[in-house]
């Protein structure tokens, strides 16, 4: 089985873990259960944007690829900000099925929700709820509320946010970067760009999904 990433074709299992994980991936034929993920991602489209980067009608297909993703790694657990778009997405895919959920909320919970859920359709602010209430109650999962106070970049520290509850929750598991955007990047910079910037930076293995209409799959499986 192998992962398909932009042109090239990855093998998970050839991936530097220990020698028995990677012996365990090929005998099972997916990753064993060793991968943390954390990410981040591009919110939903506002309805005046001229250029796509997500926009709404991409949600379900998104949904897919990111479900695709995680039946093939089968993390120990996702790590994300829950934001309306990409974030909601992957901690509920995450959530149905039954992969442990680590929310970040990077400022006080109700200015998050104000600025990053609620702008958008309440659909959003549905699924903020749900996935909130089963990291509450899963005793798995965890709710970290940070005390950061809201200014005009708070979301890029969140970044660093995000990174450091990664390698907290991680212990001595590594840790797999997911973004959900454009995998060229913007100009200026987006904050999913910067999140990127700082995984790769850090070390990671940053793995890249485009949201665009028509983008390939990078997360084909090839058998």
């Amino acid at each position: 089985m192998r992962l398909r990433t932009g042109r090239r074709s990855i093998d998970p299992c050839s991936i530097e873990y220990p020698a028995e994980h990677r012996s365990a991936c090929r005998r099972l034929g997916r990753y064993p259960a060793v991968v943390l993920i954390v990410h981040a991602g591009n919110r939903i489209d506002a309805p005046d944007r001229s250029d796509a980067r997500f926009p709404r009608s991409q949600v379900a297909d998104v949904a897919a690829r990111v479900g695709r993703l995680f039946d093939a790694l089968q993390p120990s657990g996702v790590v994300s900000a829950p934001a309306a778009g990409a974030d909601l997405i992957v901690l509920d895919e995450a959530r149905q099925r039954g992969i442990p959920i680590h929310v970040v909320v990077p400022i006080d919970a109700d200015e998050f929700v104000a600025n990053s859920v609620a702008d958008h359709d309440s659909e959003w602010v549905v699924r903020y709820r749900a996935v909130l209430e089963h990291a509450r109650n899963d005793r798995r999962s965890t709710v970290w509320q940070g005390t950061m106070v809201e200014h005009d970049r708070w979301y890029l520290d969140a970044n660093n946010d995000l990174l450091l509850r990664a390698a907290d929750v991680a212990g001595d598991e590594p840790v797999v970067a997911l973004t959900i955007r454009p995998p060229a990047g913007e100009t200026p910079p987006s904050a999913t760009d910067d999140f990127a910037d700082r995984a790769g930076r850090a070390g990671l293995l940053v793995l890249s999904l485009d949201p665009r209409p028509g983008a390939p799959d990078p997360f084909d499986i090839v058998h």
